[in-house]
């Protein structure tokens, strides 16, 4: 793995690699970054806050403290280099896959869920996220946080990705989703719904897929719950209803996740602290799903 440096483990603890069922590593990458930068941030400032918030999962009724996690720290990444990032998360990703073990990456730009999915190859993905990064090109760059899940469609195919959260577009980029038959709910449609539906309509599409990846761009959610991200847009869902969807969908079919875009400069750490608690939650989600299963 090419991992770079000393670190604070995710949670304040660390199970060994050889007991662990997730791994989690760092990806402080945002040369494409648009807006806001900072994501290069994210995943130490998302380490500070897991080692300060509570382990009890009332959710599930356990104890984040029994999830088996191995923190190895963050991968050495090239600033400005997106293909050579995207590379070594690709060959990082299938390492801890090859052992078994669930990846957990934190960022970071958008852009390195690419290099995860590559790693991992046969897989559907539901991204959860205020835009669809579907353009061919964004600033004359095909590799962009605004490209993503155009390079990732290109690679699994129109019917092995989902988009969560949507409501952040331009003509050019939903002409294309309409006419791609590219399966969507958007943030007015969740907010409008009970989120038992939107599980649903989620199982449903994917009810004959065996192995499903979660990313979720922290600006899915409202500015007013994560003001800290890299590209804000109003009308968001709120972490509650986040987290029912993903209670609802996580099963022994995930094999993979991240946590990105968050960009500790924008606010006072509670976005940081709310990435920290969905990657609590989904370790419980999953963990307990296979202990019950």
């Amino acid at each position: 793995m090419y991992i770079s440096n000393q670190h604070k483990c995710f949670g304040g603890f660390n199970k060994s690699f050889s007991e662990a069922k997730f791994v989690l590593f760092g990806v402080p990458f945002d040369s494409t970054a648009s807006y806001r930068p900072g994501s290069r941030f994210g995943p130490a400032a998302i380490r500070e806050a897991s080692a300060n918030i509570e382990t009890w999962s009332w959710r599930n009724n356990m104890d984040f403290e029994d999830v088996k996690i191995h923190d190895v720290g963050d991968i050495s990444i090239v600033h400005g280099d997106c293909l050579e990032t995207i590379k070594r998360i690709k060959e990082t990703v299938e390492e801890i896959h090859s052992y078994g073990k669930i990846p957990i990456m934190i960022g970071g730009e958008h852009t390195i869920t690419l290099g995860a999915i590559r790693g991992l190859r046969d897989v559907a993905i539901i991204s959860f996220d205020a835009h669809f990064d579907m353009r061919d090109e964004y600033l004359s760059n095909k590799l962009s946080h605004a490209c993503v899940m155009r390079r990732i469609l290109e690679e699994l195919g129109n019917e092995r990705l989902i988009i969560v959260g949507a409501r952040a577009t331009y003509k050019e980029e939903i002409e294309y989703v309409k006419e791609n038959n590219i399966f969507y709910i958007t943030s007015h449609e969740i907010n409008s719904s009970s989120h038992i539906d939107i599980i649903s309509k989620l199982r449903d599409y994917f009810k004959n897929v065996n192995k499903i990846y979660v990313s979720i761009d922290m600006d899915v959610l409202d500015p007013s719950n994560a003001p800290g991200v890299s590209n804000p847009e109003p009308e968001g869902i709120s972490t509650s209803i986040l987290l029912n969807i993903l209670e609802g969908i996580c099963d022994g079919r995930i094999v993979g996740f991240d946590v990105v875009e968050i960009s500790p400069p924008y606010d006072n750490g509670i976005t940081s602290v709310i990435a920290s608690k969905i990657i609590y939650e989904m370790c419980c989600f999953i963990t307990s799903k296979s202990t019950s299963s």
